[in-house]
């Protein structure tokens, strides 16, 4: 899960809340426990220390990572799971103060330099203290081949003092065992790529041997050139193919990149996933699948904020994104979800109350707003403009947003009464000169399944028929996405508040492919958190015999049986 404000490079994610009002779909009781087409066989709550992470499942254990939350640093809990009833908590690994450990694979792996079953495990700090400072972050390996005695074999920093692994992988092909690490921002601000490829055939002595990162191949002009209010280009998670030949890397607003690694030391970029030039991006991570009618990426979309950049059009043909600021009416809300009005423009900045045109009452007011360049500004924080404009009789105000650092985002916290809105200087420009532009609100939508042709990034389906997604303001919880696994014709995503979502892939082999069909759902009891009724699944495992593994933030570890319809 990442989430949070612009430049914030963290260790510690904090849960990011959904706000506003319903909109139209049928909410979900948040007291409600659903199973349908699914069997609950056992649970364990894992002692409810600390929020869970993703799970994994490999032989008759399970390991469960830990997330930031208490920060704790309990690292991975391992759990018998021989007993399906009974699952029995025996132990951890890769505990480390300061630290989380969100996500982990075990493979069985045979090396002339080690045989057996090897965790690799993401490190990332999440405690203060200078005794942190010096230390490394990233991956971890150990021996699990006996899970009541893991034995730490080796590591590998990605970054000193701050960072670590936030999601990865593991295989081997032929002699030669590697590990895919995603490092978000790790180019940006620590000083090396966002994704790794390293040789653990010797897990003692890890060697990297490629590094990557958009900035340095030309694909992003920094951290934060996406688009909305978390618009942000960072390697969040890597995932091998079957075979081993190809890596997909989730680059949040690049979408998922997928890199040739038949030479592991050379990885080739082949194609990426393509966002409409509104959409936000976001994601989070992706399931390779193999239908009859072709290779699909199954893509999840983690956005917990509903509010979705909207449509500023100004002429016939012409138009941009408007991202808008939470401290303001949303244009959703608005009659006819949109505004429409001439435009005049405040003059230098809209600093004070003479920089407004006596005509500026009834029109959508353009705010020259520049974001942290010393040498030409700002003036004065876009609260002040924002508050200037509405005083004015402004309708809505605009920022021409200019910044040598970020896309256009983040209104001012001003209370406003008008709508406020955030974006490039070619669409504020354009507004301008035209003298007319009407501000239209596409439908909210939290992070859904977006599905995509592996071999030309295009988007083919989607499924996004669960509760929530497009509501604008939910019950308490998170109803984006999270991950997805396969098997079969089926899918299984981890959905937070929305629990486990079965799904039929096979209407994918139409032509053209169709949007999945729900076919089973699995919401298991709330806990309080904070004081509040919350559930949250985080990761689901899919074992061989079609039983589902699945970690809950609060809850713990649940094993069910898909049923009917949903089984695989």
């Amino acid at each position: 899960m990442i989430c949070g404000k612009r430049f914030v490079v963290v260790a510690a994610i904090a849960t990011c809340l959904l706000f506003s009002a319903p909109m139209g779909a049928s909410a979900q009781d948040p007291g409600q426990m659903i199973a349908r087409n699914f069997k609950i066989l056992g649970h364990n709550d894992l002692g409810k220390t600390e929020m869970n992470g993703d799970v994994w499942v490999h032989g008759d254990f399970a390991y469960v990572g830990t997330w930031v939350v208490p920060c704790n640093g309990r690292g991975v809990k391992i759990v018998d799971v021989s007993k399906l009833r009974h699952p029995q908590l025996v132990g951890t690994a890769a505990a480390r103060r300061g630290t989380s450990a969100e996500d982990l694979v075990v493979r069985r792996v045979s090396t002339p330099s080690f045989s057996g079953d090897l965790l690799a495990v993401g490190i990332q700090r999440c405690g203060g203290g200078r005794a942190l400072d010096e230390q490394g972050f990233g991956l971890e390996l150990w021996n699990v081949t006996d899970p009541y005695h893991p034995e730490k074999l080796g590591e590998f920093p990605v970054g000193v003092g701050s960072g670590g692994v936030h999601e990865l992988d593991l295989f081997q092909r032929g002699d030669r065992v590697y590990a895919l690490l995603a490092h978000p921002w790790g180019e940006w601000f620590m000083g090396a790529g966002d994704f790794f490829i390293v040789d653990v055939t010797n897990p003692r002595l890890p060697v990297q041997v490629a590094m990557w990162g958009a900035g340095e191949a030309g694909l992003a002009r920094g951290p934060s050139w996406g688009l909305g209010i978390f618009s942000s280009m960072l390697g969040h998670s890597a995932r091998a193919s079957a075979d081993g030949t190809k890596a997909y890397v989730s680059y949040w607003d690049l979408g998922v990149l997928t890199f040739d690694i038949s030479d592991p030391a050379n990885p080739v970029l082949l194609t990426r996933t393509k966002y409409e030039p509104w959409e936000e991006g976001n994601a989070h991570s992706l399931t390779p699948y193999s239908g009859e009618s072709g290779e699909f990426i199954l893509q999840n979309d983690e956005d917990t904020d509903p509010n979705t950049p909207a449509d500023i059009r100004y002429e016939p043909g012409r138009h941009g994104a408007g991202i808008e600021t939470g401290f303001a009416p949303l244009l959703w809300r608005q009659p006819e979800h949109q505004v429409g009005a001439h435009v005049v423009e405040a003059a230098r900045q809209g600093c004070r109350a003479g920089d407004y045109p006596a005509n500026a009452e009834g029109k959508i007011v353009v705010v020259r707003t520049v974001w942290f360049d010393t040498a030409n500004g700002p003036r004065c924080e876009q609260r002040t403009q924002e508050r200037r404009a509405e005083a004015a009789g402004a309708v809505a105000v605009v920022h021409d947003f200019i910044s040598r650092y970020t896309s256009p985002c983040c209104g001012g916290d001003f209370d406003a009464d008008i709508p406020v809105l955030s974006t490039h200087h070619r669409t504020a420009r354009g507004m301008v000169e035209a003298g007319w532009a009407r501000l239209v609100a596409r439908r909210p939508s939290v992070g859904y399944l977006r599905i995509y042709d592996a071999e030309s990034g295009e988007q083919v389906a989607k499924f996004d028929g669960v509760p929530n997604v497009h509501r604008l303001r939910a019950p308490h919880g998170e109803w984006t996405i999270h991950n997805t696994e396969v098997m079969g014709d089926r899918a299984y995503s981890s959905w937070y508040s929305n629990g486990i979502v079965a799904l039929d892939l096979s209407p994918l082999d139409q032509s053209p492919p169709a949007d999945p069909v729900l076919v089973g759902q699995f919401v298991p009891p709330l806990e309080s958190f904070d004081g509040l009724p919350y559930t949250g699944m985080w990761g689901v495992f899919v074992r061989e015999d079609g039983v589902i593994f699945a970690s809950d933030f609060v809850t713990g570890l649940w094993i069910v049986e898909p049923r009917r319809e949903a089984a695989p």
